[in-house]
């Protein structure tokens, strides 16, 4: 296998990653509060994106999960929280 097609495939890993970590992150808080705390959603990740982006500049770089695990956290914040907006 190249080089061009493992970068590929890490990439798509990170991304894959950070969807499964906010889907079941999410799917765990929806299911055991009467309401979603969205707030704690958006903390719990932004804090692991902190902690990731801290510890990748010593070890590894993983932007795509972080830029990942952000935009999930802003999609499954307003897909789960929808009925309260309106």
């Amino acid at each position: 296998m190249s080089e061009h097609v493992k970068g590929e495939l890490s990439l798509f890993t990170e991304f894959i990653m950070s969807l499964l970590f906010t889907a079941c992150l999410a799917i765990f808080l929806s299911k055991f509060t009467d309401t979603f705390p969205w707030l704690a959603f958006i903390g719990i990740s932004l804090g692991l994106a902190i902690i990731i982006f801290c510890w990748e500049k010593k070890k590894h770089q993983w932007p795509l999960f972080i830029i990942g695990l952000l935009l999930n956290t802003l999609v499954w914040s307003i897909v789960l929280n929808w009925s309260s907006f309106f």
